[in-house]
């Protein structure tokens, strides 16, 4: 895994956000445990379709910690991760899997981001905390859009790695095969909410 350190204001990523991207979008989304529902699935999604960018972010790392078990079993099946967090913990290093450290004052520190990105993938979950919470205190208010639009993912793609001042890779899209990914998700998501609220 390759730890990214980034001083604060010598980067794009000092002021980059998901969320300024599609804070003008619909599916509006404010319950934590459909978040989440949503997250785990996309994360499946990414791995199961192969050749596929998973990038995600927790606010901390001790969240990404917590997920370490579960990361060592995706990060193989993906085209190449990333995972970005305020540092609280150092994260173990994983291959296929690159590590962002974001300064307190960042803007990505703020938002919950899970985007799965590859010929046969494109889905996205963006919520930001409008309290704006301090690393260290758990939010509450997240305001959250979920879209399976490809081009308002590869937007925000693009913008992600602008920002790491990378190029962005070449994916060949399927856009049959990415409509049939989305069905199926959107199918997936409503049977695990089900099952949450029985």
């Amino acid at each position: 895994m390759e730890t990214t350190l980034i001083e604060t204001g010598t980067h794009a990523l000092a002021t980059f956000s998901f969320h300024s991207l599609v804070s003008q979008q619909r599916r509006v989304l404010r319950s934590r445990s459909v978040m989440l529902a949503l997250s785990y699935l996309i994360e499946d999604t990414a791995a199961a379709a192969g050749d596929t960018y998973l990038i995600a972010t927790f606010q901390r790392f001790s969240h990404y910690h917590r997920q370490m078990a579960r990361y060592r079993q995706l990060a193989p099946r993906l085209a190449q991760g990333f995972v970005a967090g305020f540092p609280d913990v150092v994260p173990a290093p994983l291959p296929n899997v690159t590590a962002i450290a974001l300064e307190e004052n960042w803007p990505l520190v703020h938002e919950w981001v899970v985007i799965g990105w590859g010929p046969t993938c494109a889905v996205a979950l963006i919520a930001h905390d409008e309290e704006r919470r301090a690393p260290h205190r758990l939010s509450r208010a997240f305001h959250a859009v979920w879209t399976t639009n490809e081009r308002h993912v590869e937007l925000a793609i693009t913008a992600f790695f602008q920002a790491l001042g990378q190029p962005v890779p070449k994916v060949i899209a399927d856009p049959v095969a990415r409509q049939q990914t989305a069905l199926a998700l959107q199918r997936e998501l409503s049977q695990r909410l089900r099952g949450i609220e029985r």
